[in-house]
């Protein structure tokens, strides 16, 4: 019979010190916070092997990671570290990871749900030999290795297209060799906004339905997060029904870091039909979505625009407050260029993003059999 023991008992998991306003955006090592991102910071205070987990959320959605090296992290992570040398840290964090659901209903609060000392204190964990435990991670360590390697190919693809978008668009080059290939239009004359659903708890309380892309699904400072859909089984418009390569962009931010507030993002392939929430707005234009996404998010236009964004705890960016803002457009003819440059390496970047999908389903799928002992490890 599969027995377990505390968590309390084989790990200790003090938390970070710093807030979160402590990440830079260029830094030289990793920053863990509460959001499923993880920042960057010019300073450690941490190294070694921990198993990291955000202990707030405002959906109690508690991202954890496993990380060994040189890092720092925010006031409210917690760092677990095993004490047991009969566990390996790395063991522990694939345990935690089957906790999740469980620690999402059993935490605290209401606008912001919080994972308390009683709570991690009373996590049962699945007891496990010594050289057991090695095999799972032998097993599990193979998928996280490969979407690893894919995630270091679509960072690179991913920085390709932004020297490209600084090679044609850059400032210097525009004034001083290719004058004329952009014109300045007013926003309100160009682009238009159609704003996504406002939804009920009740909507989005289901297994099946449409997804719903919401302000999760865009990362900081743009770019798109496959794994930040909820499911909705309530009325919405046929304009806020979302496809391939359409361009959203988050009109909410809920710190004051404005790293989503303005910020865009291209629909990826959705293998089930897609909405998306009041959190967001699609921009519609007959200028290409390729093209505008890198206007965006690599010619300084989201990061100007969130400078609009207003509130005291969340920030909103009402589309009428940046009708009047201009924005560079280059002619038809060097947008059609742009772009079938630069179509190509998108389409790269999302084969391994559906690569990795169905590795992270995969894995998923052996997690919770291999912990529970249905599947053995030879």
């Amino acid at each position: 019979m599969l027995e377990y023991e505390k968590l309390k008992y084989i790990a200790k998991y003090p938390t970070g010190k710093l807030n979160s306003n402590a990440a830079v955006e260029d830094g030289e090592y990793p920053f863990f916070t509460c959001a499923h991102e993880i920042y960057k910071i010019n300073s450690y205070s941490y190294e070694g092997e921990y198993v990291l987990l955000g202990g707030n959320n405002a959906n109690g959605d508690f991202p954890v990671f496993y990380y060994n090296g040189k890092f720092d992290a925010y006031q409210r992570t917690y760092l677990i570290q095993s004490i047991n040398p009969n566990y390996k840290t790395k063991y522990l964090y694939y345990a935690i990871q089957l906790r999740l659901k469980q620690m999402q209903k059993n935490a605290s609060g209401t606008a912001t749900k919080y994972l308390t000392l009683p709570i991690l204190n009373s996590i049962n964990i699945e007891k496990y030999d010594y050289d057991i435990q090695l095999k799972m991670i032998s097993v599990l360590e193979k998928y996280d290795l490969l979407i690893e390697n894919n995630n270091k190919r679509i960072k690179i693809f991913e920085q390709m297209v932004e020297e490209f978008y600084r090679e044609w668009f850059s400032r210097k080059r525009i004034n001083n060799q290719n004058a004329g290939i952009c014109t300045y239009y007013k926003i309100k004359d160009i682009l238009k906004f159609i704003r996504g659903i406002s939804y009920s708890s009740e909507e989005i309380s289901c297994e099946d339905g449409m997804n719903l892309i919401n302000l999760k699904n865009i990362n900081s400072y743009g770019g798109f997060r496959r794994d930040g859909y909820k499911k909705y089984n309530g009325k919405f418009k046929k304009e806020q029904v979302v496809k391939r390569y359409d361009l959203i962009m988050g009109i909410t931010d809920m710190t004051q870091d404005r790293r989503t507030v303005g910020s865009v993002a291209l629909i990826p392939t959705v293998k089930f039909d897609s909405v998306i929430s009041a959190d967001l707005v699609l921009i519609k234009s007959k200028i290409n979505n390729i093209y505008l996404y890198c206007l965006f998010k690599f010619g300084g236009i989201s990061k100007y625009i969130s400078q609009f964004a207003n509130g005291a705890n969340v920030l909103h960016l009402r589309p009428d407050m940046i009708k009047n803002v201009q924005i560079p457009i280059a002619n038809n003819e060097v947008i059609e260029l742009f772009v079938k440059n630069v179509k190509p390496v998108f389409d790269e970047i999302e084969k391994l993003n559906l690569q990795n999908e169905n590795l992270i389903k995969q894995r998923d799928l052996l997690l919770p059999r291999l912990i529970s002992g249905k599947l053995e490890v030879k």
